[in-house]
């Protein structure tokens, strides 16, 4: 999903956490930034497991099938299913 505050980012850093002084927002970006390329992708891959995880697990299982995958791409993308693949068969 994506936020519709305005972020509001350190220098130098591309994070937007609020709660969080500069510097530990700063030493984070920088350990992040020492990673491989793959090792970033990994993390990438990771979170969007979980996140995939935490979706299914708060939709009804007793829905039909195709109910559960129109609210799992709307929770995960923030916008309505469009209709020409929702209307597609099984």
């Amino acid at each position: 999903m994506v936020s519709q505050i305005e972020p509001d980012r350190y220098a130098n850093t591309g994070f937007s956490v609020k709660d969080t002084a500069p510097e530990i927002n700063e030493m984070i970006f920088q350990r992040t930034m020492a990673l491989t390329h793959s090792e970033r992708f990994l993390m990438g891959m990771s979170m969007l497991a979980t996140a995939r995880e935490m979706i299914w697990a708060s939709i009804p299982s007793d829905l039909p099938s195709a109910e559960r995958r129109r609210q799992f791409y709307q929770r995960l993308y923030g916008e309505k299913l469009p209709d020409a693949v929702a209307n597609w068969s099984s």
